[in-house]
């Protein structure tokens, strides 16, 4: 059974800095700062104005904070002083909680790519994670490709697979948190 609007706006603004977004003047430094916004289906601006409206259709539609990787320039820029990336990960958590995750689309292969590879090595392989992402999403292949060669070259995506030293200790962990979440 979906909540009401009214009862969702309450449960955003109670969740970790949620809060904080009525304090939100609607600038777009965050979204200007934002190195993920061009892939995102609104930018953190226009999904604080949407949470704030009650839209929860859309927010919890939006891939916003599930594109977001977390590098904290639009906390660290925001004139108010809002903690945003530790808002959108409140709001991943809350839309889980709603049966609202990411099912489609290239950053839902992107993350089943990075699940993958972290589960098989233990930790993430940049090289195998992107085969993993190109045989499902083929025709960024080109347009990445002249980006993977220049970082291949400065030694920041490498060939050689390393797996952890420990692998069958996080592979029990991986198991263990599975069966908590009934999905084993």
């Amino acid at each position: 059974m979906a909540l009401e609007p009214q009862c969702l706006r309450k449960e955003l603004l109670e969740i970790p800095w949620g809060e904080q977004i009525v304090k939100c003047i609607q600038c777009g430094t965050c979204t200007g700062s934002c190195p993920m916004a061009p892939v995102m289906d609104y930018g953190p601006r226009q999904l604080f104005a949407l949470a704030r409206e009650g839209d929860f259709r859309e927010v919890f539609g939006a891939n916003t904070y599930w594109v977001c990787t977390s590098c904290y320039l639009c906390t660290v820029r925001c004139p108010r002083g809002i903690k945003i990336t530790d808002f959108m990960y409140g709001l991943k958590r809350m839309s889980a909680i709603h049966g609202y995750t990411l099912s489609k689309g290239k950053a839902f292969h992107m993350h089943l790519a990075f699940k993958k590879t972290v589960e098989k090595y233990g930790r993430l392989q940049e090289a195998r994670m992107v085969q993993r992402y190109f045989l499902k999403e083929p025709s960024d292949i080109l347009k990445n490709a002249s980006l993977g060669v220049k970082l291949f070259l400065k030694g920041r995506i490498s060939l050689n697979v390393k797996p952890l030293k420990n692998l069958s200790v996080f592979r029990k962990v991986i198991d263990k948190a599975k069966q908590l979440e009934g999905k084993k």
